[in-house]
């Protein structure tokens, strides 16, 4: 991986990977149950997220080399979109956090 990539991934993972994962643990603490897709789980804990969240990143890691060994210049893109997807995660759960502790 190249170095403007590797600080790509590395802002994504800071974001989506730490921040939701500190979030959804404070959340999870506090009651605050985790809905979306992973309602299949049942009621996921710290450690499905975890094993979830590292799967994603492991598949996004191997998908950016596989990109720029064929020289495509999505790689960038890819990653920043990973990245802001991860700030807005991570504000939408401090949020969501925030006005349930604040009933």
């Amino acid at each position: 991986m190249n170095n403007d990539n590797k600080a790509l991934f590395i802002f994504g993972f800071v974001f989506y990977f730490i921040g939701d994962l500190a979030t959804t643990y404070v959340g999870l603490n506090n009651g605050v149950t985790e809905k979306g897709f992973i309602r299949v789980i049942g009621s996921p804990g710290l450690a499905d997220m975890v094993i979830m969240k590292l799967v994603f990143f492991i598949a996004l890691y191997f998908l950016i080399v596989f990109l720029e060994k064929r020289d495509n210049h999505l790689c960038g893109a890819i990653l920043g979109l990973i990245a802001g997807m991860g700030m807005t995660v991570t504000w939408m759960n401090a949020l969501t956090i925030l006005e349930y502790l604040n009933n």
